[in-house]
C-alpha cells in the first residue's frame, strides 16, 4: 500500500498502456528494462542476505542475468532458491510478451505487404491512379505495349484492399513476363499515399478516375511532388463533364492531357450508328497490337505537298500533317510541308515508316487514278434505345450528320429525356421525338414502328450501375430487336453499344450485328496518350464535327472491279476527290470476326487486290 501511496495508481497505468501502444519496438525496449532493473535489485537483495555465500555481486549478477533469460536456478539456501523460483517466473512472463508483440511485429508488416501500405522503389515506370471498371482494358493496352521491352512496370493505386484487386485482376487481365504488375492500396488524392509510389521518376501517370472533382484533386496531388513538374512527366486522365475541362486544365499547368470522354463516346456512337464498321476501324487504329498513329518528320519531303507524302509510302499511310497551328487531317492536296511540320501516319510500328525509292510500284499498270462518286444523301429514319450520359452528344450530332427530313425516336425509361429535348436547338429539318417505356419489352418495341427504322442505336443504359448488368440489358433487348427484324422482313442496321469487351462474344453469337465498345475506344485513347502525349492533338481534331471524318465508300466509284488491282490506285483516286484512303472493306468478311469483319486499315499499297462490287473503301474525308 505504501508504494501505491508514493506512485499514482491511476498516472501508472496511463504510462503503461501509452508504452504499449506506441509499438512492438517500444514495448521491447520497455520489458527489457523492467527485466534487468528486476535482476540488478534481485542480485543487490540475494547477495546483501548472504543467502549465497561464497559470490561475489558481479558472480551473483551473472548468475541471475542466466536465469533472468533461461537458465535454470542452481542450487542455494530457500531464500536463494525462493527468489530465483520468482525471477524465472516473472521473466517467463515478459519473455512471453517480448516474443508475442516481435510475432505481432511480423504479422502487422506481412499484413500492411497485403494491403499494399509499402513503398514502391521502381523508376520509368507507369502509374495507374483509381480503380474502375476501365482499368482492366487500359492494363492490357500498357501489357501490349511493353511486349517489346525487357522489364516493363505498372504500378497501380487503388481504393480497394490488395487481395481483392489481385483477385479481380487475375482474369481479365492478360499476364505478361515483361510486365510487372504493383498494387498498392490508398487515395488518389492523397500525397501520403501517392509519396509511396515513386511518382517523382514514373514514365507517365495515367489518372483512371470517373469524377471531376476527384480528377481535379488529384492532379492537385501529384502535383505536390515538385520532380514531377520539374521533369514535365506526362499525365493523362478522363473527364466527364465538358464543362469542367476548363477547370481541370488550370489545375493541370499545361502538363496533363484531357479527355472528354462523354464528348468522344457520344461522336463515335453517332458516326458509327450512320456507317457501321467505323469501331473496328478505329480499334485497330488505337490498339497497340496493331497499326498506330505515329509523328513522323520526313526532310525530303519539306517543300512538297501533301499529295506527294501520301504517294511516297507503301507500308504506311500519311493522314495529315502536324503543324505548329495544330492537326490538320486530310489537309488540302496542295498543302505544302514546311520544314516544322511533322506527318501524321499509320503505321505497324515508327521504324517501318519507310519513303520508297520508286513509286511506280504502288501503282498498276493500268492506272485508273479517277475521282470518286459519292452517294446522294437520303432521310433516315433512326431509332436511339435507351439513355446514358452521352446521349445528349450522340442526339446533338446525329442531328447535324443526318440529311434533311430525317427522324429520329429516342424510346427510353428516362422521363428527362423529353426535357432535354425540349432544351436543344434543334435543327427543325430533322424531327426528334421520344416515346417513353421499356426497351426490353418486345411488345413496347413493336409499338414504337421500329421495323420501319433504316438504323437501330442500342445504348448501354445509365440505370445500372455496373458494366455486367448493362450489358445483360443490351443483350436482351438485342434478342428482341433481332426476332422483331426476322419477322417483319425488316433490314435495319443494328449498333449495339457494349462496354465489356468480353460481352461482345454474346452480342455478335447470332448475327453479324456491328457493336461499338465505345468505352473502349476512349480507354484505348488514354492509353495512347499516356506513352505519347503529342497525340491529344490529333485525338480532339479526330472528334470534332467540324472536318475530317471516317467513311465508307463504294469502291467501284474509285477504280474498275473487274481486274485486281493496286491499292495505291485506290489511295491516289480518293486523293483526286480530296478524300484520304486508310484501307478498305472486304463485305465478304464481314461476318468473320478472325477476319477483323473483313476491315483491312493500312494495307501495303503495292498490294494487289480482287474487289467485287459490295466492297468499300475507308477514307478520311470531309463530307
Amino acid at each position: 500500500m505504501w508504494i501505491m501511496r508514493i506512485v499514482d495508481k491511476d498516472k501508472l497505468n496511463y504510462r503503461i498502456e501509452n508504452i504499449l501502444s506506441s509499438g512492438s519496438f517500444s514495448t521491447i525496449i520497455a520489458l527489457s528494462a523492467v527485466v534487468i532493473l528486476l535482476i540488478i535489485f534481485l542480485s543487490i537483495l540475494v547477495w546483501s542476505s548472504g543467502s549465497n555465500p561464497g559470490q561475489s555481486f558481479a558472480d551473483q549478477l551473472w548468475i541471475y542475468f542466466n536465469t533472468g533469460f533461461g537458465r535454470s536456478a542452481q542450487d542455494g539456501t530457500w531464500i536463494y532458491r525462493s527468489v530465483t523460483f520468482i525471477l524465472v517466473v516473472v521473466s517467463i512472463f515478459f519473455s512471453s510478451i517480448i516474443i508475442g508483440s516481435i510475432a505481432s511485429e511480423i504479422n502487422s508488416k506481412i499484413l500492411e505487404l497485403r494491403q499494399g501500405k509499402s513503398k514502391v522503389i521502381e523508376s520509368n515506370h507507369t502509374i495507374i491512379l483509381g480503380w474502375s471498371e476501365s482499368i482492366y482494358i487500359i492494363i492490357n493496352e500498357l501489357i501490349e505495349a511493353n511486349s517489346n521491352q525487357s522489364s516493363g512496370c505498372i504500378v497501380i493505386l487503388g481504393n480497394k484492399n490488395n487481395l481483392e484487386m489481385q483477385e479481380q485482376l487475375k482474369d481479365k487481365v492478360n499476364a505478361d513476363k515483361n510486365t510487372k504488375i504493383i498494387l498498392r492500396s490508398g487515395s488518389a488524392s492523397s500525397p501520403d499515399d501517392l509519396s509511396r509510389l515513386s511518382t517523382g521518376s514514373a514514365k507517365s501517370i495515367i489518372i483512371n478516375i470517373d469524377d471531376d472533382i476527384e480528377v481535379v484533386k488529384t492532379i492537385l496531388a501529384v502535383f505536390k511532388n515538385k520532380k514531377v513538374l520539374e521533369r514535365r512527366i506526362p499525365i493523362a486522365c478522363k473527364i466527364c463533364d465538358y464543362s469542367n475541362l476548363s477547370v481541370a486544365k488550370i489545375a493541370g499547368k499545361g502538363l496533363v492531357k484531357f479527355l472528354p470522354i462523354y464528348n468522344f463516346i457520344g461522336r463515335i456512337d453517332a458516326q458509327a450508328s450512320l456507317q457501321p464498321g467505323i469501331a473496328e476501324v478505329l480499334l485497330e487504329l488505337l490498339d497497340f497490337a496493331g497499326s498506330e498513329i505515329y509523328f513522323h518528320t520526313e526532310a525530303s519531303l519539306v517543300n512538297k505537298t501533301y499529295e506527294e507524302a501520301v504517294l511516297s509510302y507503301d507500308s504506311s499511310s500519311v493522314v495529315g500533317i502536324l503543324t505548329d497551328e495544330g492537326a490538320l487531317i486530310n489537309p488540302p492536296l496542295t498543302k505544302v510541308i514546311n520544314e516544322s511540320d511533322q506527318l501524321i501516319v499509320i503505321a505497324m510500328d515508327d521504324d517501318r515508316i519507310d519513303i520508297l525509292d520508286d513509286r511506280s510500284i504502288i501503282f498498276s499498270d493500268t492506272k485508273q487514278h479517277t475521282s470518286g462518286t459519292k452517294e446522294p444523301q437520303i432521310p433516315k429514319n433512326l431509332h436511339i434505345l435507351g439513355w446514358n450520359n452521352a446521349a445528349p452528344i450522340i442526339l446533338n450530332d446525329l442531328i447535324d450528320y443526318l440529311p434533311p427530313h430525317s427522324t429520329i425516336t429516342i424510346s427510353s425509361r428516362s422521363s428527362e429525356v423529353s426535357n432535354h429535348i425540349n432544351r436543344l436547338q434543334l435543327n427543325r429539318a430533322v424531327s426528334v421525338n421520344h416515346l417513353e417505356g421499356d426497351i426490353r419489352n418486345k411488345e413496347f418495341l413493336e409499338s414504337t414502328k421500329i421495323h420501319e427504322a433504316s438504323n437501330v442505336l442500342l445504348l448501354s443504359s445509365s440505370f445500372y450501375n455496373d458494366h455486367e448488368s448493362a450489358d445483360a440489358a443490351t443483350l436482351f433487348s438485342l434478342i428482341n430487336l433481332r426476332e422483331i427484324r426476322e419477322q417483319s422482313n425488316a433490314d435495319f442496321t443494328i449498333l449495339s453499344e457494349v462496354l465489356d469487351s468480353r460481352n461482345s462474344e454474346l452480342i455478335s453469337v447470332e448475327k453479324s450485328d456491328d457493336f461499338v465498345m465505345s468505352e473502349r475506344i476512349v480507354n484505348l485513347m488514354l492509353a495512347q496518350l499516356s506513352e505519347n502525349p503529342d497525340l491529344e492533338i490529333f485525338f480532339n481534331e479526330l472528334m470534332q464535327p467540324q472536318g475530317s471524318e471516317i467513311y465508307f465508300r463504294k469502291i467501284s466509284h474509285y477504280i474498275d472491279i473487274t481486274k485486281k488491282v493496286k491499292f495505291g490506285d485506290i489511295a491516289a483516286s480518293a486523293l483526286n476527290n480530296s478524300e484520304t484512303a486508310i484501307g478498305y472493306r472486304i463485305n465478304d468478311q464481314s461476318k468473320m470476326k478472325s477476319n477483323n469483319f473483313g476491315i483491312y486499315v493500312n494495307p501495303r499499297k503495292s498490294d494487289e487486290i480482287l474487289f467485287s462490287n459490295n466492297d468499300e473503301v475507308i477514307v478520311f474525308s470531309d463530307n
